[in-house]
């Protein structure tokens, strides 16, 4: 990110320019491509390229591919993704436990998680990282 100052009728404006060619040298490679790279934490660094977000590995390979508007923080190898104004979970691979079909996804506890679609609530159980292992108690897919 670049920085941009302006004095503005006496006032000082800072504003954030986005450098379109963040370049990083990762894994002994010189990533190019990506609008940010952030810093590695827990083993991934979040990137974003043409405005949607992912993750790369210490080697400087997508782990999760930069296809969501946003990414949340992991908490238990879960993360919540953001689609324009709809959500899903993840997993650490990138795998997608819940379509982000949901106009709100919330954890209560144990890995249940409230759902809203279409006003409609529902909850489901992530018992592990791997798709097969989310049970739906109240489903309320189409």
């Amino acid at each position: 990110m670049k920085a941009l100052s302006i004095v503005f009728l006496g006032f000082l404006l800072t504003i954030s320019v986005s450098d379109a060619n963040a370049q990083k040298r990762v894994g002994g490679k010189l990533l190019k491509g990506y609008d940010v790279i952030y810093p590695f934490k827990n083993g991934k660094a979040k990137v974003v390229k043409a405005g949607k977000v992912g993750y790369i590995d210490p080697t400087g390979e997508e782990v999760i591919k930069p296809e969501f508007d946003n990414i949340m923080p992991f908490e238990k190898g879960i993360a919540r993704v953001e689609v324009g104004l709809l959500v899903g979970l993840i997993n650490e691979q990138g795998e997608l436990l819940l379509e982000p079909v949901y106009e709100s996804i919330s954890n209560k506890r144990d890995n249940i998680f409230v759902l809203t679609r279409k006003g409609k609530k529902g909850l489901v159980k992530i018992t592990g990282p791997s798709p097969d292992l989310v049970e739906y108690i109240v489903d309320i897919r189409d």
